[in-house]
């Protein structure tokens, strides 16, 4: 494999002749048909080398602490549905600022007021909150050629008349609508004359691929699989296919798609022709599962160089050969020219959930260095001659239960981090945890919709309660550094950190870098910063009261610099629980989108969280095996609703109200809340599992108001 992949850089560089920063500057700033100057954010990343940064400098350090709000948009679709979170980036461009909200929908703003000018709601069937891993969000839209396009929770790429709103065309990327378990949550990106989508459901039984579309006609291009298919199915669907085939064993869990799904970023380099993408973990995790015997597996998560016209592969990078940790590449990849021994080198740079620090020379794929941007016991480090990462004895949880740095969040999540043009540092949302990782006993059964992962994790390294949730303070001896996120400058040029932050509520949000030194960043405690670039330092603050996850933006018109982000927490962390100092705790989490300036005026705060303790239900039924029954099912539900009531962004199961209880088979079996979010369950579950499943539910609340807490533990 080794050979073969000098061999695909040696053609890699034989085809692609290098451009000057300078040209490639200029190849981006005449791509888009809305204007590309500082005043507007035009692309997901500003730019195609997607760093995040704006050249503006109005507000700086000095005044920064004059910011105030300027306008706030708050009028999201929800028709009874829950509140999800927000982690799409605005696009703004001519006066409008185009966005996407949770369940796909679509709004274009007036940027200098705020005012609606046109929503397209996809209508997407609430059913599909199934399907979707870590919530109902969407991470942005595309706008090229007066169009706006969205890729929608139910797997349909749209194109958008971007000044009326009204629908061009939709067509279905989804190869598979019965056995897979896809969803999309990502946003388009422009490359060339294409617009190019991923998905996402590794997680639940998902062959990953990325698929390109003809951006007037919607027309498929082509289409990249990350990994192979059943060989019982068909030949190989190109010869790419059948170089990763190569490191698959042939035992492996084909049925369940191996995983590989493309969930986030994508970039796209106009003087190079290429797309890179990066892509994600297997399935199920652990590769001497998925693929007995071993093995890389590729296009696992992976960095993929692919032609942009024909979508060949011209070169991979491959960070987690056998990935076994859901260690994805999919976290956000930025372009930039840097020195590197002395010469200045047009990479690419990532920081994936693995834990390193990766610098890849991005016309060939040429590793230049990898080093650990965070605590990190998987690996001992990365060779840079093959490239490949030394494994460390605690990375092998196959007989025993093993404690392992970073944990199934990542070092660095999809939260994107940012790369500053003027200090040339990079501005990464760093995740400090472990976790203890181990195989379940036995074999899971696979269903056709839910979670199928047979070797997984047992639980957070710092488990607290019996929920396992990771919101526990260090416990004496154990390894690693405080459970925590901080957001960090790292010089990719020395690899290492320069600064970092003192800790912050997990789950911290995205980044913007400015030309005049300051870095921006939301969190989930609902303050939005301002930090000084150079040392750290904060240097503003406003109070929102709604957690912030997504990443900020910053556009100009009219004279004046605003900085915008989309407030409201979800995600992952709207199933697993609200964390200890989330403004989700203490105020009710609507979506908003706020917009900054200078000398603005204050923030409302939402309305505080009502937490009003239900009547308590009478028992169902004391029969310990129906009891038992149900908790060996109600994983199932947690896996939304958390655990003993845990807040977070779905009901409470341990506080329903009189009239929910009476309608419990109905809501679980046949789907009467499916418009809200809340799917059926009857291709999964039988009348007595759900009997069983509610019976337990009441039985534990009941014994948690005996034991005199009142209320389920969270409330």
């Amino acid at each position: 494999m080794r050979k073969m992949n000098r061999l695909l850089r040696r053609v890699a560089s034989s085809v692609i002749a290098m451009v000057s920063g300078l040209a490639a500057a200029s190849a981006i700033a005449g791509a888009a048909d809305t204007a590309s100057d500082a005043s507007d954010w035009p692309l997901y990343g500003r730019t195609y080398q997607e760093a995040r940064f704006t050249p503006l400098k109005q507000i700086d350090v000095a005044n920064a602490g004059r910011l105030g709000l300027a306008w706030e948009f708050n009028d999201f679709v929800v028709r009874g549905r829950t509140h999800r979170g927000n982690e799409a980036s605005p696009i703004v461009a001519d006066g409008v600022m185009y966005f996407s909200g949770p369940w796909s929908v679509v709004y274009a703003l007036d940027a200098r007021v705020g005012t609606l000018l046109w929503k397209y709601d996809p209508q997407v069937d609430g059913n599909w909150a199934r399907r979707a891993c870590c919530d109902v969000v969407n991470r942005g839209v595309a706008l090229w050629k007066g169009h706006v396009y969205v890729a929608t929770l139910d797997g349909y790429l749209v194109c958008i008349d971007a000044k009326s709103g009204k629908l061009v065309w939709k067509v279905d990327t989804f190869i598979d609508r019965k056995t897979m378990n896809y969803a999309s949550t990502g946003a388009p990106r422009v490359a060339g004359e294409n617009i190019v989508i991923g998905n996402s459901g590794a997680e639940l039984a998902a062959r990953g691929y990325v698929s390109a579309y003809d951006s007037a006609s919607g027309k498929l291009t082509w289409r990249f699989f990350i990994v192979p298919g059943d060989p019982a199915k068909g030949p190989d669907e190109s010869p790419d296919v059948t170089v990763a085939r190569k490191t698959w064993s042939k035992e492996s869990r084909w049925d369940l798609g191996g995983g590989g799904t493309a969930w986030d970023s994508m970039v796209y380099d106009p003087a190079l022709k290429l797309l890179y993408v990066g892509t994600g973990n297997g399935m199920p995790h652990p590769v001497w599962t998925r693929s007995p015997g071993g093995g890389d597996n590729l296009f696992l998560s992976s960095i993929v160089a692919l032609d942009a016209t024909s979508g060949r592969m011209r070169w991979y990078y491959q960070t987690t050969p056998g990935d076994s940790w859901d260690f994805t590449a999919t976290q956000n990849m930025i372009l930039a020219d840097i020195e590197v021994d002395g010469h200045t080198r047009h990479v690419l740079m990532q920081a994936p959930k693995n834990g390193f620090f990766y610098v890849l020379d991005r016309t060939n794929g040429k590793l230049l260095s990898a080093n650990a941007y965070t605590h990190v016991t998987w690996a001992r480090n990365v060779d840079l001659t093959t490239g490949r990462p030394l494994l460390t004895s605690q990375a092998d949880y196959s007989r025993e239960k093993k404690e392992i740095w970073p944990s199934q969040a990542g070092g660095h999540n999809w939260m994107p981090m940012s790369y500053s043009e003027t200090s040339h540092l990079v501005f990464i949302p760093t995740l400090n945890a472990g976790m203890n990782f181990g195989m379940l006993p036995g074999k899971d059964v696979h269903f056709r919709v839910g979670a199928n992962n047979e070797g997984d994790d047992v639980g957070w390294a710092r488990p607290a309660g019996d929920g396992g949730i990771p919101w526990a303070p260090p416990n004496p001896g154990e390894s690693g550094p405080p459970f925590q996120s901080v957001l960090e400058a790292w010089d990719p040029r020395r690899g290492k950190v320069v600064w970092q932050t003192p800790p912050q509520p997990f789950w911290a949000g995205g980044v913007l870098s400015t030309a005049s030194g300051l870095v921006f960043q939301g969190a989930a405690d609902g303050v939005f910063s301002a930090y000084d670039a150079s040392k750290g330092t904060r240097v503003a603050q406003l109070e929102t009261g709604t957690g912030i996850i997504a990443a900020p933006i910053s556009y100009q018109m009219d004279g004046t610099q605003y900085v915008a982000v989309l407030a409201g927490f979800g995600g992952a962390m709207n199933q697993i629980g609200y964390p200890p100092g989330s403004a989700a705790l203490k105020y009710q989490n609507r979506e908003r989108v706020l917009v900054f300036k200078l000398d603005g005026g204050a923030v409302s705060l939402p309305p505080n969280r009502q937490s009003e303790l239900q009547p308590l239900p009478a028992p169902i039924s004391t029969d310990p095996k129906v009891l038992q029954h149900g908790i060996s099912l109600i994983a199932r539900c947690a896996g939304c609703h958390g655990f003993r009531g845990i807040p977070n962004g779905y009901p409470d199961l341990w506080n329903l109200s009189p009239s929910t209880h009476a309608a419990f088979q109905s809501i679980v079996l046949d789907g009467a809340l499916s418009y809200a979010g809340m799917p059926s369950f009857k291709d999964a579950l039988t009348p007595d599992d759900v009997k069983a499943i509610q019976a337990f539910i009441i039985s534990d609340e009941i014994n948690i108001r005996k034991a005199g807490k009142g209320k389920s533990d969270a409330q």
